[in-house]
């Protein structure tokens, strides 16, 4: 009884310290990319919270015909002139239910899938799927990344506003560095209360069953 309830702790512990490992420290869920490289002068840009509001607005000038970032309230370009989506974002405080957007837009988004070949994606969490210098070169120049993808090179040249655009997917993806360091402590306290909990949860057992013999 012993031993199995000894085996029982270092298992559950080892979950535990592995799952914090992976999704916290060393992702590996997270997909493997091809090296680039980044200026380090734009990745200053990129790291800039005020670079990251002009971002936003580039975004929406260059960006927004045929994505979107519903994390930050940003839909395509086509929804802002259209009265049914007004009154849907009225009743949802801005906030669209995914399926509904897509169902206001239908027609809209089947023009997008048969130019494009399928539906450009929502860009709210692209920067935790890639890193910055992926990003930064594939809106710089897509082809040169992906070779024959559909999304058009209208940053060709444009450096420091795909810098700024970077910026604000990087803003909107993560929370602010002094937040990030918040959670990152809370949940280093959470894991490591939940394994002194167990121990001692092990510990207390033990002894009541030595005592009962």
């Amino acid at each position: 009884m012993q031993n199995k309830g000894i085996l029982k702790t270092l298992f559950f512990t080892g979950i535990t310290i592995f799952l914090f490992y992976t999704l916290w420290i060393d992702n590996i869920f997270k997909k493997e990319t091809k090296e680039y490289s980044i200026p380090e002068k734009y990745k200053e840009i990129i790291r800039d919270h005020k670079s990251a509001i002009k971002g936003r607005q580039l975004f929406l000038q260059n960006c927004s015909g045929c994505h979107s970032v519903i994390y930050d309230n940003v839909y395509h370009s086509f929804a802002y002139t259209n009265e049914a989506f007004q009154k849907y974002r009225k009743e949802y405080r801005g906030l669209l239910p995914r399926d509904l957007y897509y169902a206001v837009f239908f027609k809209e988004f089947e023009g997008l899938k048969k130019a494009f070949g399928r539906i450009p994606p929502d860009l709210s969490t692209i920067y935790l799927a890639r890193d910055e210098a992926y990003l930064f070169n594939f809106i710089l120049n897509p082809q040169k990344v992906m070779e024959g993808t559909p999304m058009p090179p209208i940053m060709i040249g444009r450096e420091e506003e795909v810098a700024k655009i970077v910026a604000y997917l990087r803003h909107v993806a993560l929370p602010p560095e002094e937040e990030e360091k918040k959670r990152n402590i809370m949940g280093i306290l959470m894991i490591s209360y939940f394994i002194i909990t167990g121990l001692l949860i092990f510990i207390k057992r033990y002894r009541i069953i030595k005592n009962e013999r």
